[in-house]
């Protein structure tokens, strides 16, 4: 079996002997929170963890499946865990909230985090290892999460039977056999180096202050692997994973009353591109990605808006804005850039305009009608705002 560490004598002495000589022996929690790490990036040390093949692995599936770009809110995880990486690291509340609730980490909790968000670890285990039908840490978002749900198949013109909704519960990291399973099916591990990586992530996330930690969910994202070469991830069904951490964070900063139901609308506005055919367009590279995401944000911003759909006042939409521009980015290079805040702003409000401004306030625009339309004002969205 591969010895995935390639740090100092103390950790594999200290967190790993145990493990090493026998997987399914966990080591210790208090071997994990004394050791030290080794010098580097935590990029660097993510990959001696898990070992490059994984993250290779994990991020060529993410980059066939969109989850690279469907993810807004892993910069500002990434971020968080390792600021001086990040020349132009978001400083928005929601950012500003996920930095300060990891001051008491280790820098080998930021390693495991960090592996953990690289390869959607705590997502994919909600995928394939369903928990129940809890949205929060103690379920106080499923009755919106449900009916919103409910909805938005009823709104929107797209074959949306199929679609399962999933939570995301933090904890998720501490259950062995969901991370066993994870590594044996997702990322096609040996049972040996799956069992190693279970009791190591396991054990590390069965500290208390590590396993019902928002940051290990801080996300919601769409997912379909409809073509997907891998069987595995084909086989499972077209889903929207909605995370406990991404609620609690919005929760924090004065957002609850709005947040599940614009978070669940953005994410189901990408069922509607899957759908439609939607990601296909000339664009290419950060300007392909910023045009699905604001679109996104704009399906989501008419759902909530419209009086067939949520039927929000414009007190309750202003709100929804701020979601949005919330997890806006500055990585204008990035292939997973989602737009800056004003952007994805100024494309919520053109989506609130659309509603309000139209002759019949009760017709619902045919999906592609709402794109072609949303296409046409993509120029004017993006348009460089400095000196406003």
């Amino acid at each position: 079996m591969k010895k995935y560490f390639a740090l100092p004598v103390a950790i594999a002495t200290l967190t790993l002997t145990a493990v090493s000589v026998a997987p399914a022996q966990a080591a210790s929690s208090a071997a994990i929170v004394q050791t030290e790490v080794a010098a580097g990036s935590l990029l660097d040390q993510a990959r001696d963890l898990l070992g490059a093949d994984v993250i290779d692995a994990a991020t060529a599936a993410a980059e066939r499946l969109g989850l690279d770009e469907a993810p807004a809110t892993q910069g500002a995880i990434l971020a968080a865990l390792d600021p001086d990486d990040y020349e132009c690291s978001p400083t928005t509340p929601l950012t500003d909230w996920v930095a300060g609730t990891i001051t008491d980490w280790t820098q080998l909790d930021k390693v495991f985090a960090f592996a953990a968000a690289l390869t959607n670890l705590a997502g994919y285990a909600s995928m394939i290892t369903p928990s129940d039908s809890r949205y929060g840490p103690n379920g106080e978002y499923s009755t919106a999460i449900t009916h919103t749900f409910k909805h938005l198949r009823t709104f929107w013109d797209i074959e949306s039977g199929d679609i399962r909704l999933a939570p995301m519960h933090s904890a998720i990291l501490a259950d062995r056999t969901a991370v066993y399973n994870t590594f044996r099916t997702v990322f096609h591990r040996s049972e040996a180096d799956s069992a190693y990586f279970a009791d190591l992530f396991s054990t590390w996330a069965s500290q208390p202050k590590i396993t019902n930690h928002p940051l290990n969910s801080m996300n919601a994202y769409a997912f379909t692997g409809e073509g997907d070469p891998d069987p595995a991830l084909a086989a499972l069904p077209d889903q929207i994973v909605m995370g406990d951490g991404i609620l609690q964070a919005f929760q924090a900063i004065g957002l609850a009353d709005v947040a599940p139901e614009a978070i669940l609308a953005h994410e189901f506005g990408h069922h509607v591109q899957y759908e439609d055919g939607l990601f296909t367009s000339e664009l290419t590279g950060p300007e392909a990605t910023r045009r699905t995401e604001l679109m996104a944000d704009a399906f989501a911003a008419y759902f909530l808006s419209h009086s067939r759909g949520a039927s929000m006042q414009w007190k309750r939409v202003r709100l929804f804005t701020q979601v949005f521009a919330g997890i806006g980015d500055c990585g204008f290079a990035d292939p997973g850039h989602h737009g800056t805040p004003n952007q994805r702003l100024r494309s919520a409000e053109w989506a609130y305009s659309v509603v309000t401004g139209a002759p019949n306030q009760g017709h619902i625009l045919p999906s592609l009608t709402f794109a072609q339309r949303f296409d046409a004002k993509l120029p004017d969205l993006v348009a460089p705002d400095a000196g406003n």
